[in-house]
């Protein structure tokens, strides 16, 4: 991409986030949503917008090279990604639900469903690139299991061994039976050429034969020819494509330029760096005395002016105010009272008016009481505004200045002599001397000049003025040190747990970890190689109880949910959950999730599965020592993961007698520390179960601040995992693949199972006959028949447990007390007929 094509993609989305500041903030109260539907609707709308204005940003500050552009594109990048985060929460509270169809809108916007997968920022990863390295290496160093990709089944079924001597049987008997007739028709060919060579050797046969050959021969180079003329016929028509040569395709391209510029970014900053170094030096050694000399003048003449106007030396502004580039001593516009330019005394103005206080007191007295007066009427007119209100958001806030910022310096800057896109010399001149005339020393002198002042005008004032501050002084004593002691009692109630490894090293602590396998390396995969497509036929504003969510919707649930707050600067800034339940059947995909959500977060990877767990750490104490050491470790390393599969186990009311792995030991630990997990330590809780119902519900669900359903693949899903398997493999042959007739045939399968079928056809073996045996759909067809059946009612089970979940609970209650306050309605009404 060029740097103007990334320009461009930056306005635009510029564009429409200002146009989204200008939607979300309706000046006409009519417009503000008032029910459940204009509410979702409304922010359907915006969601829809922050993700493609999303999406533009990320490219764009990926490839940008300009090191000030970029550190203003994070910014508002970082804004726009907590901001969709923000409405995915307000959505979820709206509808109760975190599956939402947005079907309707897409088709009102004109986009495709692709539209709606929210992006992962590249930075979350590439910016920690040097830790992940670091982490990468010690892992192997000591030796770090891998994470499986749960309980997968075997390519090809396990059989016994009378079976695998039949099977070799009938294929010895075939193996020698075709030998057998390759011999003889060897023997008759021979006996055949033998009886032509005794016929004579006529030199017309000879010729003949030469004739025979040449034609054969030109009418092969013939149809050669008019089949290349052809093909160039229709790529000049555009009826075919031109063939591609892989390294110079336009991905092929496209990759290359992205490294290029990322060697190129890393040089521009380094650039920038040295730049911002030198350039405060040389402002410092140069212009630094002149500045401090202006200050010093224009502070004393501040304080002189305040003097003369309010007979008193002012107070020095907060730390805060000062701090702030551009600041400057100053008078407020009526001269009665000093401040700077973003503030000024506060108590002074205070002071002055004290009269106005009590009528604004008095004001606010009487509209409580005439709010109390009106009684009902009161009442109705708060039942006839917006039921909806949405709390200010602080990146939206963000947007705003950061794209004001953008208009008054870059938007309209002329940037055509600067083709490399270095830093700007003069915007970094500004910037340093802003630095240099806030320096704290300067200000430090300042503040003791001026307490120096008021000193010596205070010991001026008559003794007894001075005996009356002493007294109140020894009162305000007295006060402080009675509130001193119950800070002190109450400071005994809250205790901080014990460290049980406080003697150890957070080394010591890892390589335990990792040689005890509790610490795994993740499987590399990527959210985008989980294939899967998006319910387009479901509306959007929907009275469903229960909206059973596809692959695609849950990979964007996930990205929302997992990857994108622990990949977020300050994740106390957006919404978040600490713990995750993923719950489906077999081969729907868990782990393969949990794994994804690792490798785009860039996070380490704890597996507290209790099978893992087995046979280590015995004994009550050292079960609390390992939880604890996990849970200590992942906060001390974000962002973490802590994963379990088959957690029901964890929260059964019977553990099976055959299961030895005693899953139920740290329970008790377990919650501890996940009830003292917060969203800023950057640690999630993932697990998996494929029989949620053999945990106790009471006591399962409430740990879990997300439960999600992970369902059997739709058609279009299916549709999507045939393609991606069989194009994996056999790329060529996916022409002549039926992949509707696959998909339906599929169906009830997880993707799991199509996955065996897939690698039950395309062999080692069956690739190489590929030449001269095609490919073709009849060949799955006959592993799809051969897998075992499915159970019909399996789905039916996971929805009705689905169901009891805390979320949908609140949903069907929402959805079922608008009519049942109709059915009250209409039963008094007729009573009043009556």
């Amino acid at each position: 991409m060029s740097n103007l094509h990334l320009a461009k993609q930056w306005n635009d989305a510029h564009q429409q986030l200002l146009d989204q500041i200008e939607y979300e903030t309706p000046k006409d109260a009519i417009m503000t949503p008032k029910d459940r539907e204009t509410a979702f609707q409304h922010l359907a709308v915006l969601y829809i917008k922050y993700i493609q204005a999303f999406r533009k940003l990320e490219v764009a500050y990926d490839q940008l090279v300009h090191p000030q552009k970029r550190r203003l594109l994070k910014e508002i990048l970082v804004g726009v990604m907590g901001r969709v985060l923000e409405l995915k929460n307000k959505i979820v509270e709206v509808e109760l639900t975190d599956v939402s169809s947005f079907s309707e809108i897409l088709l009102d916007l004109k986009l495709v469903p692709e539209d709606l997968a929210v992006p992962i920022p590249r930075f979350i990863t590439e910016e920690r690139d040097k830790e992940l390295n670091e982490r990468k290496l010690l892992l192997e160093s000591l030796g770090a299991r891998d994470v499986s990709l749960g309980d997968s089944n075997p390519i090809f079924p396990v059989i016994s061994v009378s079976e695998a001597i039949k099977m070799i049987q009938i294929n010895e008997r075939g193996r020698q039976g075709r030998l057998r007739a390759k011999y003889m028709r060897d023997i008759k060919i021979q006996a055949q050429r033998e009886k032509d060579l005794d016929a004579g050797d006529d030199e017309g046969e000879l010729n003949s034969a030469a004739l025979k050959i040449q034609r054969v021969f030109r009418g092969h180079k013939a149809r050669k020819l008019a089949k290349a003329r052809l093909r160039e016929e229709l790529i000049f028509l555009g009826m075919a494509n031109a063939p591609k040569d892989p390294k110079q395709s336009a991905i092929a391209k496209a990759e290359l330029n992205r490294s290029r510029r990322k060697i190129i970014q890393v040089q521009h900053e380094e650039e920038y760096q040295a730049a911002l170094v030198n350039t405060r030096e040389k402002i410092s050694k140069v212009e630094g005395p002149d500045m401090k000399e202006n200050m010093q003048d224009s502070f004393r003449q501040w304080y002189m002016e305040y003097k003369r106007i309010n007979g008193k030396f002012p107070d020095f502004p907060d730390d805060i105010v000062w701090q702030q580039p551009g600041f400057q001593f100053s008078l407020i516009e009526d001269g009665k009272a000093a401040a700077s330019a973003e503030g000024g005394d506060k108590k002074d103005d205070k002071a002055a008016t004290p009269s106005k206080g009590k009528k604004d007191d008095k004001k606010a007295a009487a509209a409580k009481g005439g709010a109390k007066g009106k009684g009902k009427k009161g009442d109705e007119a708060e039942e006839e505004g917006p039921k909806f209100k949405f709390d200010d958001s602080k990146h939206l806030t963000t947007i705003n200045a950061q794209c004001g910022t953008y208009t008054g310096t870059w938007q309209h800057k002329d940037d055509s002599e600067n083709f490399s896109q270095r830093h700007d010399q003069e915007i970094v001149k500004n910037d340093k001397r802003k630095e240099v005339e806030a320096e704290k020393e300067v200000f430090e002198i300042l503040k003791e000049e001026l307490t120096n002042l008021k000193l010596a005008v205070d010991r001026s004032k008559n003794s007894k003025k001075g005996k009356k501050g002493k007294k109140d002084k020894k009162g305000k004593k007295g006060g402080k040190g009675k509130k001193g002691k119950k800070d002190k009692k109450g400071g005994k109630k809250g205790k901080k747990e014990k460290d049980i490894t406080a003697n150890r090293t957070m080394e010591s602590l890892i390589e335990e970890l990792i040689q005890t396998g509790l610490l795994q390396k993740p499987t590399k995969v990527n959210i985008s190689e989980i294939k899967g497509e998006y319910d387009l036929l479901s509306p959007s504003v929907t009275k469903v109880p229960t909206i059973l969510p596809t692959i695609a919707e849950l990979k964007r649930i996930l990205t929302e949910y997992c990857v994108l707050p622990l990949g977020f600067p300050t994740p106390s800034e957006v919404p978040g959950t600490p713990s995750v339940l993923l719950f489906g059947p077999h081969g729907s995909g868990k782990t393969m999730m949990v794994n994804a959500v690792a490798t785009e977060a860039g996070a380490h990877l704890f597996n507290l599965t209790p099978r893992n767990t087995a046979g280590q750490y015995l004994g009550k104490q050292n079960v609390t020592k390992m939880v604890h050491m996990i849970f200590k470790v992942a906060k001390a390393n974000p962002p973490a993961i802590i994963y379990i599969d088959n957690v029901e186990m964890i929260f059964a009311k019977k553990v099976p007698k055959d299961d030895t792995t005693d899953p139920k030991r740290i329970k008790k630990d377990l919650l501890k520390q996940m009830k003292s997990l917060k969203i800023e330590d950057r640690v999630i809780v993932l697990a998996t179960s494929y029989k949620p119902w053999d945990g106790e519900a009471k006591a399962l669900m409430p740990v879990f601040g997300k439960i999600l359903y992970c369902p059997k693949p739709d058609y279009g899903s299916r549709f999507s995992i045939w393609r991606e398997f069989i194009a994996k493999k056999a790329p060529v042959q996916v022409r002549d693949i039926n992949f509707s007739l696959l998909a339906r045939m599929s169906d009830g399968l997880s993707a799991g199972n199509i996955f065996l079928a897939s690698e039950r056809v395309l062999t080692e073996r069956r690739l190489k006959l590929m030449r001269t045996r095609k490919l073709t759909t009849n060949d799955f067809i006959d592993q799809i028949v051969s897998l075992p059946p499915t159970d019909p009612g399996e789905d039916q089970v996971y929805k009705e447990w689905y169901e009891k979940t805390p979320l949908v609970k609140k949903r069907i209650a929402a959805l079922t007390a608008p009519a049942e306050g109709e059915e009250d309605g209409k039963k008094k009404d007729k009573k009043k007929k009556k």
